[in-house]
């Protein structure tokens, strides 16, 4: 008997149990069933264990909450059902350890925090969409706030045999910024919505000003509280950039590659965020297919 599908069916709202089984699973190692004898055999250091590798991980103290709250839930049901004889999540000793790296301007979201703020940015019926599309495209391009801002529906395009985003204009010098599959996905499913075939991308949602383009102020707060009620904190646009150059670094992105994708304008900028030397550059071998980042099950249908 899975005790996990147990609890869960006895939760009434969807979004709960989708977040805590996501939760639940992961602190039990993805096991097929639950069963008694493993639930009995968690100690409050097994708890303690998860919050310090959550804060090695540098996961915000209110992620790491929403984390625990899950545990916590599981093992008050365990106890009304004589499965377990107290809660190991409710140790006195057990609470988040926030990460050392205090600095908000530079810090980077894991895989798993950007997932939670995708989600959170989905609760919204309206606008879910399109803030997942925001902060998903911010993510893969590493597109800074004017960059974003700037987005026309003309200027996202297929060139070869990836889909691009042309960045500045013929007068500056236009740069082409490779875009994921994931993204063109979602991207087509926002113009859908909103009825966009030309023109600024991203519009608001709003019953006063519905379909009117959205200011690069609305796409700061969108950001910010997105990351807010993911409990990640208040995120800025440029957090989201540098995770994404992060990921690709992690996935094995060279610097060139990383200075290519974030149109740095010199590499000292771009070894902040990876630090070893080899060719690469074009659009083939973009940083943005070093992102592998599965959020198909937090990313709304349209």
């Amino acid at each position: 008997m899975d005790l996990l599908d147990s609890f869960l069916d006895s939760l009434s709202s969807y979004q709960t149990r989708r977040a805590y089984r996501t939760d639940l699973r992961t602190f039990f190692s993805e096991k097929q069933d639950v069963e008694a004898d493993l639930v009995q055999a968690v100690t409050h250091e097994d708890i303690r264990a998860l919050v310090r590798t959550m804060r090695d991980l540098n996961l915000a103290a209110g992620t790491q909450r929403r984390r625990l709250a899950a545990l916590r839930s599981f093992f008050d049901w365990a106890m009304t059902e004589n499965v377990h004889d107290r809660n190991p999540a409710r140790h006195p000793d057990v609470e988040p350890m926030p990460p050392e790296n205090a600095s908000s301007s530079e810090r980077v979201l894991t895989k798993l925090e950007v997932r939670d703020v995708l989600e959170a940015a989905g609760a919204s019926e309206e606008a879910g969409l399109r803030d997942q599309a925001i902060i998903l495209i911010i993510v893969h391009l590493a597109l800074r706030r004017s960059e974003v801002a700037g987005i026309e529906v003309e200027d996202i395009r297929p060139l070869g045999r990836h889909w691009i985003l042309e960045v500045g204009n013929a007068d500056a010098g236009a740069e082409y910024v490779r875009i994921p599959d994931q993204v063109v996905d979602i991207v087509d499913k926002v113009k859908a919505q909103f009825g966009v075939t030309a023109g600024p991308l991203w519009r608001s949602a709003s019953n006063r000003n519905h379909g009117e383009p959205l200011s690069a102020d609305a796409l700061y707060t969108i950001v910010r509280r997105a990351g807010e009620s993911a409990g990640a904190g208040p995120l800025t646009i440029d957090a989201l950039r540098r995770t994404g150059l992060r990921l690709a670094a992690d996935g094995g992105a060279s610097l060139a590659q990383i200075q290519a994708h974030g149109r740095f304008g010199n590499s000292a900028a771009a070894a902040q965020v990876h630090d070893t030397d080899t060719a690469g550059g074009t659009l083939q071998d973009s940083a943005a297919a070093y992102i592998e980042m599965d959020v198909s099950g937090v990313l709304k249908d349209g």
